[in-house]
């Protein structure tokens, strides 16, 4: 009985999250329908936002001029999974896998300056840019600290349960840790912990500091999660995903907030931050979502997904939402 019960509910909510994508939605200004084979893991504009790096479950990392779209070039530094990309000073950029390789590569000469092999199991990454770290999340609750940019160990510190995200501060000084056993806690650069973080109902799947640092936001199933960063109290939203909300995004503004479903949609949400308002829904990917990020500017929402594909939504066009159609 439990299992037809469960499967029951599933359908329930696989129909209802069908008919939450129908609803009338904002198409893409541009879709990149071969971004990375079997999908795409993470998505960082560069700091100008006149380009997009793109990681894929294959390992490889892609460059693409913004807004046109252009492929600029694809680097092949990985052969797992990557769980981690920024960009560093210089134009340089910052990936890790899931095997526990970290690179830091120059784009322009197409070549690896630094990598470092670390055990397998990471899972996230992060750059402390105020203290010049490098810090990964593992599987086996460890968050490691290495230097920027010879990729040396510098500290380490158990958390008892697998690392799910990770986020650093605009200032470049604090690391936020989210972990499988519903903990959210903030460090400083030598992992000291801060303080721990009212705990959320549910594992917060991602995490993004606000453009003040002032706030903390998650996501996490059918919910957000806001904290303030002052006290550590927390307050949720809900939202109109069904399923998990794999990804978040602030808007440079601090007001608004992106949100990008997975399980049982991919569907895309910008938000009030404050009351949840639904401002505009962007049209969702035909598989699970995976990354949405801003332009620095504002303009651009960029999401990528399991489909392959890489989309970008410009919201400096009149909100006019159509109606799915088979082709979308």
């Amino acid at each position: 009985m439990r299992t037809v019960a469960t499967s029951l509910m599933l359908l329930l909510t696989l129909l209802l999250a069908g008919c939450a994508g129908l609803k009338p939605a904002q198409p893409p200004d541009l879709n990149i329908t071969n971004g990375h084979l079997f999908g795409i893991t993470r998505l960082a504009f560069e700091p100008t936002g006149t380009r997009i790096a793109s990681a894929g479950f294959q390992g490889d990392l892609a460059v693409w001029s913004v807004p046109a779209g252009e492929l600029l070039g694809r680097f092949k530094w990985h052969d797992k999974p990557v769980r981690g990309l920024a960009w560093l000073p210089g134009g340089q950029l910052l990936s890790a896998d899931e095997s526990g390789l970290i690179v830091i590569s120059d784009l322009a000469d197409k070549r690896i300056l630094h990598q470092h092999e670390t055990s397998s199991g990471l899972t996230s990454l992060a750059y402390l840019a105020g203290a010049h770290l490098v810090v990964a999340g593992y599987e086996d609750g460890r968050v490691v600290t290495l230097s920027y940019p010879d990729l040396t160990g510098q500290g380490q510190r158990e958390l008892g349960s697998e690392v799910v995200a990770l986020a650093s501060d605009h200032a470049g000084e604090r690391l936020a840790v989210s972990t499988d056993d519903r903990r959210v806690r903030l460090f400083d650069s030598n992992l000291t912990e801060i303080r721990q973080l009212e705990s959320p109902s549910g594992t917060a799947l991602e995490l993004r500091f606000s453009p003040d640092d002032r706030e903390l936001a998650a996501g996490a199933w059918y919910r957000i999660f806001y904290w303030d960063l002052a006290t550590g109290g927390i307050r949720a939203q809900t939202t109109e995903h069904w399923g998990a909300v794999t990804s978040i995004d602030y808007h440079p503004a601090g007001d608004r907030l992106i949100s990008l479903g997975r399980h049982t949609d991919a569907n895309l949400r910008l938000v009030t931050t404050d009351g949840g308002k639904v401002l505009r829904r962007l049209q969702g990917h035909r598989l699970c979502g995976a990354a949405v990020r801003f332009s620095p500017d504002g303009r651009f929402v960029a999401s990528g997904s399991d489909d392959e594909s890489i989309r970008l939504y410009d919201l400096n066009k009149p909100y006019r939402p159509q109606r799915v159609g088979r082709n979308w």
